[in-house]
């Protein structure tokens, strides 16, 4: 927001004639010393909130990156469940490198 907008000088319509207007508008707030609200102060609650926030873990599933992977597992899986037997088969092939779908040992599944 604009300071103009703060103190509440509507926007232009027709250049020339509101122009001069917001003109001595602007003068006359210039003039009048009025300024701006200040940022809200800081509280104690939530710097309370913020140490502990720092202090716990998150959890990856907490974060926007993990709700987009959650998001992305979901859509995956809508679209497998879609694929006829052979487009299954030619997915797992492509990802296991022709492993059936079986979870080689010593790898480890999300």
């Amino acid at each position: 927001m604009t300071l103009i907008k703060w103190h509440g000088v509507p926007k232009l319509v027709d250049r020339k004639v509101e122009d001069e207007e917001r003109r001595a508008k602007w003068i006359a707030i210039l003039q009048s010393g009025k300024a701006a609200s200040s940022i809200k102060e800081w509280t104690t609650e939530e710097e309370a909130a913020l140490i502990k926030a720092e202090d716990e873990p998150m959890l990856m599933k907490e974060t926007v990156l993990g709700c987009l992977k959650m998001q992305q597992k979901q859509e995956l899986m809508v679209t497998f469940r879609a694929m006829s037997a052979e487009e299954k088969a030619t997915f797992w092939a492509e990802i296991d490198g022709g492993n059936g779908g079986e979870v080689e040992e010593g790898k480890v599944e999300e």
